[in-house]
C-alpha cells in the first residue's frame, strides 16, 4: 500500500490559533485517526496571518477524496479554513 502525503495551502476564516487548536483537539485527532491519517504539520504563512498550510499523510488518496466530497465541505469549513480557492499538492512514496 502506498503512503500519500497531502499538501493543504489555504485562506482561513479565523485566527491561526483557534484553526490549530480547533485541529489539534481531540475530536479531529480521534477522526483523523479512524481514517488511518497523521497530521505532520501546521503552519501559518509569515506573509499573511489568514493563511495556513497542513500536511497530513495517510493510505493514497484517503484525504484527497474526501476532501473533494461536497458533503464534507461543512465539516472542513467548521475549523475556519476557506474550502474555496485551497490549493492541493499530493505526493506518494
Amino acid at each position: 500500500m502506498a503512503i500519500e502525503t497531502t499538501v493543504l495551502d489555504f485562506k482561513i476564516s479565523n485566527t491561526f490559533e483557534e484553526y490549530e487548536a480547533y485541529m489539534k483537539s481531540p475530536e479531529q485527532q480521534a477522526m483523523f485517526k479512524e481514517m488511518g491519517v497523521k497530521t505532520f504539520y501546521i503552519g501559518k504563512s509569515l506573509a499573511d496571518p489568514k493563511r495556513a498550510i497542513v500536511i497530513f499523510q495517510g493510505s493514497e488518496n484517503v484525504l484527497y477524496e474526501i476532501f473533494i466530497n461536497p458533503e464534507t465541505i461543512p465539516i472542513v469549513e467548521a475549523s475556519g479554513h476557506i474550502y474555496e480557492g485551497t490549493k492541493i499538492t499530493r505526493w506518494i512514496c
